[in-house]
């Protein structure tokens, strides 16, 4: 009978004492590592080179092996400072032990103690003037693109003047954002402009995507968009016929060129008309710098151009409205000519703040308002200017200006009657009537009435632009009139003025008691004040 087979002993074990044996391993190994560094390591000491006297040359060969070893001894230190200085560049530090500044530390230093250079604004001003002419003479046809909130201002007097005296050039104006305006002044516009130049009513596609626009031919569910806000355009089906109508024949195409100031839409009509984004459109003003050829059928080519330059004569309105060069710096300013031409009660029904009485307490409300605050509840005055020209300036605000009761053309009734003989007016006018009637207009009330409306002088000869750039006169007011005119008197009498001037003024100061009790007649009325 055989004997059964004892099992042998299983090795497995649980995982507690596994680890507990790994943990134990683990420090025993730390603790020698740790005694061994502290032992000095034993090395033999090296043995000198041992000559026997007899050798020839004894001298010389020990000299020998001690330049050999001092070599090496030279070798190891040159050796020892190269490990040195890799660790110091990994640790990014620098020969005195300081950390390196990376380079966009060293940059910012050098932003902080440079001053910022401005930018040569007169340079960009030729270079605009140059693709303008450049537009002028190599189109067929120029379309005016005109703001219709503000028709005449949008204007431009050199500009139509250069197109009309060059022989075979076509001049039409397109009033754009019709949306804008109330219709009963969309229309005395037109009325107002068909006596000059033929005038097509416009309504750009001002839905910003990456590719798309949603054109004349494109449906869209009206219960979801509000279709005459921003997704359809209106009047480029009436535009594109004109522009047909003016090709010599159907082999042959035309060029038409877009001229205007700064966020009139000259882009945005090109958008339109091509149905694809192929302009950069923005709020900002003079987004446009170069001129841009852009095919839009077989027929028609349209040139793209940057804003027309607007004149330093201009009134100081015209010029923070329209000029494309026009800084951060006084932006309260802006604000505050545009609010003295505004209506006070449709601007406060506009943005829903309170009574005001000056520009600035009007920003201060608007500040609170859309919760631009600053440290400890201070209203941010300039981010609210900034808004309130943003809303000016782009297509978000409504407002309108009316067309003057006397206006002294600058055209002629020749030429006036030249231009119409190449459109049929009638059928422009049912045109603009249809599109007038699609497109969904702001209320009179709901629309903030501009008082002022003054043509915009443009500069198209880069020759006319002065060497010294001047500042705007104000041709609104005459308020500092009488000081200029003593500052001329003293410049004509320099020697006897100038002696007058240095004496130093002697101003009566009144004297206060602190240990009598103050009159009856001294006591300060805050109620005059505040009144």
């Amino acid at each position: 009978m055989k004997r059964p087979k004892l099992k042998k002993a299983s090795k497995r074990m649980s995982c507690s004492k596994r680890f507990k044996i790994k943990k134990k391993v683990n420090e025993h190994k730390r603790k020698v590592r740790k005694e061994a560094k502290k032992r000095p390591v034993s090395r033999k000491p090296k043995r000198d080179i041992r000559i026997p006297n007899d050798a020839p040359f004894k001298e010389d060969i020990l000299r020998e092996a001690e330049q050999r070893k001092q070599k090496r001894e030279d070798l190891r230190k040159q050796q020892k400072l190269d490990r040195q200085k890799e660790v110091a560049k990994k640790r990014k530090l620098d020969d005195q032990g300081k950390p390196i500044k990376k380079k966009t530390e060293i940059k910012e230093e050098k932003k902080v103690k440079t001053k910022p250079k401005k930018p040569d604004i007169k340079n960009s001003i030729r270079s605009l003037c140059r693709e303008v002419n450049k537009v002028i003479e190599a189109a067929d046809v120029i379309l005016e693109v005109l703001d219709a909130r503000d028709p005449l201002g949008s204007r431009c007097v050199q500009a139509e003047q250069v197109v009309l005296q060059s022989p075979g050039k076509k001049l039409l104006l397109v009033l754009n954002k019709i949306d804008l305006v109330p219709k009963d002044n969309v229309e005395k516009w037109l009325r107002f402009l068909n006596n000059q130049l033929p005038t097509i009513a416009f309504k750009c596609s001002t839905q910003v995507q990456e590719k798309n626009l949603p054109g004349v031919g494109k449906k869209v569910n009206p219960g979801c968009i509000d279709v005459s806000k921003g997704t359809v355009c209106y009047g480029a089906t009436s535009l594109l016929r004109i522009l047909h109508s003016l090709c010599p024949s159907q082999t042959e195409a035309i060029k038409v060129g877009l001229i205007g100031f700064s966020n009139t839409g000259k882009s945005s009509l090109i958008n339109t008309l091509k149905q694809y984004k192929v302009c950069n459109v923005g709020a900002l003003r003079g987004t446009t710098r170069i001129m841009q050829d852009v095919k839009i059928d077989d027929q028609i080519k349209i040139i793209d151009s940057p804003s027309l330059v607007v004149s330093p004569d201009n009134p100081p309105v015209n010029l923070f409205m329209r000029s494309a060069f026009q800084s951060d710096d006084d932006v309260l300013d802006s604000v505050n000519k545009i609010l003295k031409h505004c209506d006070k009660q449709q601007v406060i029904l506009q943005y829903n703040v309170s009574d005001y009485r000056s520009p600035l307490e009007f920003l201060d409300l608007l500040a609170h308002r859309r919760g631009l605050l600053k440290k400890k509840g201070v209203a941010d005055l300039e981010g609210a200017a900034k808004l309130f020209l943003s809303d000016w300036m782009g297509a978000r605000l409504c407002y309108h200006t009316l067309p003057p009761a006397s206006f002294n053309s600058h055209i002629d009734c020749d030429q006036t009657s030249a231009m119409k003989e190449v459109v049929n007016c009638k059928i422009l006018q049912d045109e603009n009537k249809k599109n007038i009637k699609g497109v969904k207009n702001p209320t009179p009330a709901s629309s903030i009435a501009f008082h002022f409306s003054h043509i915009t002088n443009g500069i198209i000869n880069e020759n006319e632009i002065k060497e010294q750039s001047e500042e705007p006169t104000d041709l609104e007011g005459d308020e500092e009139m009488g000081d200029e005119e003593d500052l001329s008197e003293d410049e004509e009498n320099k020697t006897p003025k100038v002696i007058e001037q240095s004496a130093p003024r002697t101003e009566t100061v009144k004297s206060v008691s602190f240990d009598k009790p103050a009159e009856a007649n001294d006591d300060y009325d805050f109620n005059a004040d505040f009144n």
